[in-house]
């Protein structure tokens, strides 16, 4: 490129500097600013590099002067503060549903949000590759195609699977695809999930998002409810996305576990004290095999009291594991 067309883009290259270059702890000078200009055979003189910053400034970038000698200049305000940047990336690292590949490309894009020298002290975190991560590579542009359907009120297409012992995909229903009504995502314990509404049984589903491919927008228009659909009523009483009938449940809980019950029904639980020892805590919840595993996980310190029903699953379903390990043990 000609020198004369690229001293058109001086300003341009200026604003590159300060903003790969300069934070509150990193600053460069005219005489800095001149001469990462010269090594892209950009000629520059004081006083227009001065009138080039104030043109910036005019603009609105948040271009911040320091007397320390001589006049140093940094990028003050960003899109994203570094305190936020940290936190969207810990937020990707330890994320289960975005796969390792793209948690890696997406790093790299937020670390160029920011200053080289802040980018660099980024990459010394420590990194979570040791979480579970999700093996679905399509997972996101799956959310997007479903985003997609939605606003556009149209059904979807995709075919679900499993994973067998060796890691590999099992389709349901032989491979055929599903058709659905979509409604709404929703995000719960580290997965997505699509809610949809299936007309021929006039009731709602739920499809785990990182199991589902080969999703494509069809040009049906969707068939909706006829009755209201409300996302949070309906996602409320369902506990970790696992099926499972509805009940108000009354539990009592050792005080130990008061923090462990706030954090899995937030406002959603009436709690009072039984004794000083012990809460009741009152909820709705879905009763399936992970709701009753998480009541047993907690031992002697947790107790169903009503439904009796709910009461009787847990306990046939502890008594059939304590049977299993004595069966083991012949």
């Amino acid at each position: 490129m000609p020198k004369t067309e690229k001293q058109k883009q001086k300003i341009l290259y200026i604003l590159k500097f300060l903003y790969e270059n300069t934070d509150e702890e990193h600053t460069l000078t005219v005489n800095d600013i001149i001469a990462k200009l010269d090594e892209y055979d950009i000629s520059a003189e004081r006083r227009s590099v001065y009138r080039d910053i104030q043109t910036l400034q005019d603009f609105g970038f948040d271009i911040v002067m320091q007397k320390n000698g001589s006049y140093r200049y940094f990028l003050g305000e960003r899109l994203f503060e570094t305190a936020e940047l940290e936190m969207l990336i810990d937020s990707v690292q330890s994320s289960r549903f975005i796969t390792k590949k793209k948690s890696e490309q997406l790093i790299k894009k937020l670390s160029r949000l920011t200053s080289k020298a802040q980018a660099r002290s980024f990459s010394r975190q420590l990194y979570i590759w040791d979480r579970t991560k999700n093996m679905n590579e399509s997972i996101l542009y799956t959310v997007d195609s479903i985003h997609n359907a939605i606003s556009t009120n149209r059904k979807v297409r995709f075919k679900y699977f499993d994973y067998d012992l060796k890691m590999k995909k099992v389709f349901r229903r032989n491979g055929e695809h599903y058709a659905a009504n979509p409604l709404a995502l929703t995000f719960d314990n580290e997965n997505y999930y699509l809610i949809a509404y299936t007309e021929k049984y006039d009731e709602f589903v739920t499809y785990r998002v990182d199991r589902m491919t080969d999703v494509t927008v069809t040009d049906d228009k969707r068939c909706m409810p006829q009755k209201p659909f409300n996302v949070a009523e309906y996602v409320k009483p369902i506990f970790s996305m696992f099926d499972g009938e509805v009940e108000q449940i009354t539990c009592l809980f050792h005080k130990s576990l008061l923090n462990v019950v706030i954090d899995r029904f937030g406002e959603n639980v009436a709690l009072r004290e039984d004794s000083e020892d012990t809460f009741k805590a009152t909820f709705k919840a879905a009763v399936s095999p992970t709701f009753l595993s998480w009541i047993i996980g907690f031992g002697a310190s947790a107790l169903v009291l009503s439904p009796k029903w709910v009461a009787a699953e847990v306990y046939n379903l502890a008594l059939e594991a304590v049977q299993q390990y004595e069966d083991n043990e012949d």
